[in-house]
């Protein structure tokens, strides 16, 4: 890698760890009768949630004041939830590695020439970033508050209109069986090839599953949160990537479910915030799906 990109590459790591600093004061402040983003909750200082101390800058600097200070408020010695780091983290790791995946995947060779031949794919780049910044706050505050705020649901359908808009584009940089991140899999896996078909199925097929489970369990396995945010991540995935990040989030559902009763942690009248681990999945299908699949039918020599 040159050195430049290198630069690149952590100075967007940097404004990543910011990025998942604000979502961390997002999901903390937020309110569920309120826009996710609603000013007057983001307003005031931060200060710690035991003693209520307003932190100093030094103090909310991303991961750097987590490790310095061992994870303790300064003011009180109470322990600060791994929350904060994580986040951080994940935000940085969001927008460093989706343009490193993305560039590797399309084969493009000077990524940050900014060529005006590359400028659909620039387009291209943002939209996935922001997909995945959405997943993340949606984990986020599912986790905290067990439920999926409408507005960030919309989000993601708006950004899968976008994506599949792009898609359909002729573009120089666009690669052959690259529509789905399965690719050449998904002419087995898919009734279609056409792009904002695949897109619309996904979101139909996601959406109609969830609405299911909802009805058959009267609202106690799902919400419609879950449905709405399975709609929204068809729309993004297309069909037949949705299908297999599904498979995957109830796979690692179960296998934390399994644990936490184990552990004896969660009983089987707890609920668990499942969008995080949905989102798990559909974050393994872009990233590792097609390996996935292949694996899967080289066991049958295919």
């Amino acid at each position: 890698m040159p050195p430049v990109d290198a630069l690149v590459y952590f100075a967007l790591f940097v404004i990543g760890l910011a990025v998942g600093s604000f979502f961390n004061v997002v999901a903390i402040r937020y309110n569920p009768d309120r826009n996710v983003f609603y000013h007057k909750n983001l307003c005031g200082r931060s200060k710690c949630p035991h003693c209520g101390k307003h932190l100093k800058w030094f103090e909310l600097v991303p991961i750097i004041s987590f490790l310095v200070q061992k994870g303790k408020c300064r003011n009180c010695s109470k322990g600060i939830s791994l929350q904060y780091p994580l986040v951080e983290f994940l935000g940085g790791g969001i927008l460093a590695g989706v343009p490193l995946f993305f560039n590797n995947l399309y084969n493009i060779a000077e990524p940050f020439s900014f060529s005006a031949s590359l400028r659909s794919y620039y387009g291209f780049l943002i939209l996935w970033i922001l997909v995945f910044l959405t997943w993340l706050l949606i984990s986020v505050i599912d986790y905290r508050y067990y439920l999926v705020p409408d507005g960030l649901n919309i989000t993601l359908g708006v950004l899968g209109v976008a994506i599949a808009v792009v898609k359909s584009l002729p573009s120089a940089w666009f690669i052959v069986f690259h529509n789905s991140f399965l690719r050449h899999y998904e002419l087995v896996l898919s009734p279609t090839q056409t792009v904002w078909l695949n897109h619309l199925i996904g979101a139909l097929a996601a959406g109609s599953f969830f609405f299911m489970l909802v009805v058959l369990s009267r609202g106690r396995g799902m919400g419609m949160g879950d449905v709405k945010l399975a709609i929204g991540s068809g729309l993004v995935l297309g069909w037949p990537d949705i299908g297999l990040g599904v498979i995957l989030g109830f796979i690692i559902g179960g296998t934390w479910a399994a644990a936490l009763l184990f552990l004896k942690e969660k009983t089987l009248r707890d609920r668990i915030p499942f969008a995080p681990l949905l989102i798990s999945g559909m974050v393994i299908t872009v990233f590792l799906g097609f390996e996935i699949i292949q694996g899967y039918f080289s066991l049958f020599n295919i």
